[in-house]
């Protein structure tokens, strides 16, 4: 019931939560204005400064945006992202109805000496591997959404910045070069928006971000991408999936089929 608050849990948690339900069961649609400050505090019995803390966190989480100042706002719904899926934002957001879009921020072809060791080891790259750097801002209906920072090797993708980049990089790789995302491997790291990435995105800076570095591999098990990737935690939900037991075994070597059959045997 609106104004129960009976938990253990602080108060201005216990307020932004009831806020957040209204708002993802459509009580609170897109647009719609949030009671403010002063009308939180009669509704709730609580002081001005504890609403203020509720909506603060509402904020932060992006589900409502501030306005002229004091006026609060439910956010528009939140772009999702599947982290277990290979293919890239380009593809997901377009499945979605959403228009996916790029801006290119850097082109480059760099030698060897030039690369940090970790795109070298991620790459498995010799000292007569050149690579082609580019990063982008990607947007979702012309919001900025994320900052794609990406390596590839150039001696399988020949003349790939004589492409769009700005369209979507898997797309260009699997029709010219026959190359498609098979796998990859990801760390996930939460992180606040720094000024320089804050000023390239036209975005506030201190907004929650997921970082995600990223290495991505063929069907044949070879490295063809680095990423360094920041997403912005405010505008993006992000989902993965877990496979069952069966699927994670398909496919693999006799000794992983025998014991899944002894598994199975044992269930």
């Amino acid at each position: 019931m609106p104004g129960d608050l009976s938990s253990t849990r602080p108060i201005y948690r216990q307020v932004a939560e009831q806020i957040a339900e209204e708002i993802e069961a459509g009580v609170l649609p897109a647009d719609s204005r949030i009671s403010s400050e002063r009308e939180l505090a009669g509704r709730y019995g609580i002081s001005r400064m504890t609403a203020r803390a509720a909506i603060n966190i509402l904020v932060q989480r992006g589900l409502i945006v501030r306005r002229n100042r004091s006026r609060a706002y439910v956010a528009q719904p939140k772009f999702r992202f599947d982290l277990s899926s290979p293919g890239g934002l380009h593809e997901q957001l377009r499945k979605a109805g959403v228009r996916p879009g790029a801006k290119l921020i850097v082109a480059e072809k760099l030698p060897f000496e030039a690369l940090a060791p970790r795109v070298i080891h991620a790459l498995s790259l010799d000292e007569t591997d050149d690579v082609y750097h580019i990063m982008r801002l990607r947007t979702a209906n012309h919001e900025p959404v994320a900052l794609e920072d990406s390596y590839f090797p150039a001696r399988l993708f020949p003349d790939l910045l004589d492409f769009s980049l700005s369209d979507s990089i898997y797309g260009i790789l699997r029709k010219y070069f026959s190359v498609m995302p098979a796998s990859s491997i990801q760390e996930l790291e939460i992180s606040m928006l720094d000024s320089e990435w804050a000023e390239i995105m036209g975005v506030a800076v201190d907004l929650p971000t997921l970082e995600i570095r990223r290495q991505a591999f063929t069907a044949d098990n070879v490295p063809f991408e680095y990423a360094h990737d920041i997403y912005r935690g405010d505008r993006i939900i992000f989902t993965a999936r877990t496979a069952g037991v069966e699927n994670v075994f398909a496919g693999s070597s006799p000794v992983w089929e025998q014991a899944l059959h002894e598994l199975e045997t044992n269930r």
